[in-house]
């Protein structure tokens, strides 16, 4: 009998309804000793508890291949399992259940057939791991091997990506991670301090010493922290000057009942069949404070996959937008947030002929005061929020439903050759920019 420890960051691995797990954080955190305690313990369980393995190249895999060795030694459990190089397999005498070891770069950013072939003994896999996550070449290559890996899932099973963030703000994995958590996916995210008591002592001293000369490279390298602005576009918002936690808000009206907002402007970005449709719900204060109330996200391509649907007409995203208008309101009252009535309220679309028709069902729908933004510059509209951000004029409630406008203020970036690529989720973004645009330069 082996005792197997899971320390209770992790616990996720061990929860039979979570499907999905994104793992991020720095160096020496435990990330892939535990994700192959589990594997070991789940192939000793039964024959359909086979464990996929992988890694970026084909040339990593005697990493990942020794590293799992070494850990099932730790246990003195080698004894129980056949391990072979050619290929990199180890077989579970006791069930039959297979660990396997595999790459999924192919040879260009469209060559999806690296793991394309694969089927596992009995056809099922307990677990599959992707280690070095952020190494693969693209994220194509990661979806073509979540496919391949979802026809072999069994109901209880896991997929898990661990990956330590990469420097750059404009790299796949800081964009496509997060997004897999906002869409349902569970997060780890541990550091060094968490398993303290595994570590050796000269570790400790390393983590600390690096610590205290390098607190950036600290950060970075063992708290899986992203330090550099460099790439960012809206490079002045940070959470911790820019986000206002409800509490701190309710302090403020408890001190004062009149500080409530003044006015409101809505701003619009807006879909049809792939990109979403979001609402910025900003209200304006008596100090000159903008603060980010709400925010509506319709992700029309999600939307699509669930539903089979080509797209969803401006009709229906009337009527998603004032479901969402109604809840809005009341979620806000429920805080003692008093949403001034639709005289003082302004809706601002974006003025391309798309989001166009969606104002005009809107404002014949509601009767609201709409207006249409359609002098719009790229590079002026973004200054305006990085600058905006930066005097401290603009504000976010801390509230769940604006963590994807901050997630994509966060991870909006630009390329390595300094321009802003397409397919990035920017859409709270732009409807910021329109609120705002409505705001400097028709209101005060």
């Amino acid at each position: 009998m082996t005792k197997f420890i899971i320390p209770k960051q992790f616990k996720p691995l061990l929860d039979p309804n979570v499907r999905k797990i994104i793992e991020v954080s720095g160096r020496s955190t435990g990330k892939s000793t535990t994700n192959e305690t589990v594997a070991l313990s789940l192939a000793l369980q039964s024959k359909y508890n086979n464990i996929l393995y992988m890694r970026a190249e084909h040339h990593d895999l005697r990493e990942i291949f020794n590293s799992m060795l070494s850990t099932m030694q730790a246990f003195d459990l080698e004894k129980y399992f056949y391990c072979k190089t050619s290929p990199f397999e180890m077989r579970c005498k006791k069930t039959g259940a297979i660990i396997y070891f595999r790459g999924v770069n192919g040879k260009t950013d469209s060559d999806l057939t690296a793991t394309k072939g694969f089927t596992p003994w009995t056809k099922t896999l307990a677990m599959a791991i992707l280690d070095e996550a952020n190494e693969v070449k693209c994220f194509n290559h990661v979806r073509a091997a979540e496919t391949t890996v979802n026809k072999f899932l069994m109901p209880h099973s896991k997929i898990v990506y661990a990956y330590n963030p990469p420097p750059s703000r404009g790299h796949w994995a800081n964009i496509e991670f997060p997004n897999m958590i906002r869409e349902g996916a569970t997060e780890i995210h541990t550091t060094w301090e968490d398993i303290r008591s595994l570590l050796k002592e000269q570790t400790i001293a390393e983590i600390l010493q690096t610590k205290e000369n390098d607190p950036k490279h600290y950060a970075f390298w063992y708290g899986g922290e992203l330090v550099s602005l460099e790439g960012a576009v809206i490079w002045s918002f940070d959470r911790e000057k820019h986000l206002i936690p409800l509490y701190t808000l309710q302090k403020r009206i408890g001190a004062n009942i009149y500080y409530q907002p003044i006015a409101m402007f809505y701003g619009v970005d807006s879909g049809l069949t792939s990109d979403a449709t979001a609402v910025s719900a900003w209200g304006l204060y008596g100090d000159g404070h903008l603060i980010k109330l709400g925010t509506m996200y319709l992700d029309i391509k999600n939307e699509r996959k669930k539903t089979g649907l080509k797209g969803i007409s401006h009709t229906d995203q009337v009527q998603v937008m004032y479901e969402w208008y109604i809840e809005f309101r009341k979620r806000m009252q429920s805080y003692g947030i008093i949403i001034p009535p639709p005289s003082d309220e302004r809706w601002c679309f974006d003025g391309a002929a798309l989001t166009q028709d969606l104002m005009l069902e809107w404002r014949k729908t509601t009767m609201f005061n709409c207006v249409a933004v359609t002098n719009k510059d790229i590079e002026r509209d973004n200054a305006r929020l990085v600058n905006s951000f930066k005097s401290g004029m603009l504000l976010i409630l801390d509230t769940p439903d604006n963590a994807v406008s901050i997630e994509q203020l966060e991870n909006f970036c630009y390329d390595d050759n300094n321009e802003i690529p397409e397919g990035q989720a920017d859409h709270t973004i732009d409807a910021d920019k329109y609120a705002t645009y409505e705001y400097y330069y028709h209101f005060i």
